[in-house]
């Protein structure tokens, strides 16, 4: 763990439960892509860094989730570099509270408010093409979150951020945090289609052929959304009640955390199947109802 394994002239990345990319950006500066859950995972990244010989300049965030940027402050207050993400994330990297915030649906309680969904403050500036260190280029990846992106080094590899997760993941967890059901869809359907000698998604092994993942992934959000259609054919549902079933069927841990990651998912495919014209919105004894359309 947290071993520094070179996939390119210039290209490495840090071996770590949320790996982070590395880019030599010269022959003493280099580009952190995504910096890890905590403040360990920064220090681990800098001695990396520092071994090498080598000057940290910047960070980019790929998304504003807390296991990618919870290394920011530490390395920012250390090395003075930049920290780059984009679009609504770049909000919310800054402000790490919305993200508890986000998936409670108000200000959070403190139980949310762990370093596992709520990094520590760090300066972002938005990522331009004029910032971005020559030798890189960006790939849209949003559904994850709103404005995810992933980066292509000049080595032709290929960092997928959170766009989609190993096997291991999606058979241990099975319900992956999405978004915008819609885009996520089109952005692995996009992501089949992308060349690259080699891909690395955040959480799964690094591979030469990303089309059997993304089409796993592919296929469990669909037969998710089997499964809640199911649910609702049955009767008209609470999302509590889909909820609850869902947990139960795919024997899952259940606390607040779980309910508020998961529940935001499962509203995501509730919303995907609402505009789909799949299922009908229903308020009725002062329930919101969820009932498939036949």
């Amino acid at each position: 763990m947290y071993e520094l394994i070179q996939v390119g002239d210039r290209t490495y990345y840090i071996e770590c439960p949320a790996k982070m990319g590395l880019f030599r950006i010269n022959e003493n500066a280099v580009c952190l892509i995504d910096s890890g859950n905590d403040k360990d995972a920064g220090k681990k990244a800098l001695r990396i860094i520092e071994a090498q010989g080598w000057q940290l300049n910047m960070i980019i965030n790929t998304h504003f989730h807390a296991d990618h940027i919870g290394g920011n402050q530490l390395l920012q207050q250390r090395t003075g570099c930049t920290v780059c993400s984009r679009g609504s994330d770049r909000a919310l990297v800054a402000r790490p509270l919305l993200e508890p915030a986000f998936l409670f649906g108000a200000c959070p309680p403190r139980e949310l408010r762990n370093k596992f969904l709520m990094a520590k403050e760090s300066q972002v500036t938005e990522l331009t093409e004029e910032l971005l260190p020559q030798g890189l280029s960006i790939i849209e990846l949003p559904g994850h979150t709103d404005a995810q992106f992933g980066i292509r080094t000049c080595d032709d590899v290929v960092f997928l951020a959170d766009c989609l997760v190993g096997e291991e993941t999606l058979n241990k967890y099975r319900i992956s945090h999405i978004f915008d059901v819609g885009r996520y869809l089109e952005t692995l359907e996009m992501v089949k289609s992308l060349s690259a000698l080699l891909f690395i998604p955040s959480h799964g092994a690094a591979r030469a052929d990303i089309i059997p993942l993304a089409q796993a992934n592919i296929n469990n959000t669909i037969a998710i959304m089997d499964d809640i259609l199911a649910l609702c054919t049955e009767k008209a549902r609470t999302f509590d009640e889909i909820t609850a079933a869902l947990f139960e069927k795919y024997q899952l841990s259940f606390d607040l955390a779980q309910y508020c990651l998961n529940g935001t998912t499962i509203k995501a495919m509730l919303s995907y199947l609402h505009g789909e014209g799949k299922v009908e919105i229903v308020a009725e004894d002062h329930c919101i109802l969820w009932k498939c359309i036949l």
